[in-house]
């Protein structure tokens, strides 16, 4: 399973493996996937990135909405 290998990239880091090290051969989805542990790039993209509900505009939710409100009026 793929989320074995982002774990195994995961570990191969915290141990202090170095990047190159990866087991898997080029261009393919498991070496993807090991790289993507490594790097974190996964939970780098969810922390970047306001949950869909947040950029619908005119959602309660919305980011640009709960600033315009936190204004006084003028």
């Amino acid at each position: 399973m793929l989320m074995d290998i982002v774990k195994q990239g995961a570990r191969a880091r915290s141990v202090g493996r170095p990047r190159d090290a990866c087991p898997y051969p080029g261009e393919s989805r498991e070496r993807r996937a090991w790289f993507e542990g490594y790097d974190g790039s996964s939970w780098a993209v969810a922390t970047r990135m306001p949950h869909p509900a947040r950029m619908l505009p005119g959602s309660a939710l919305c980011d640009t909405t709960l600033a315009s409100d936190a204004l006084p009026p003028a």
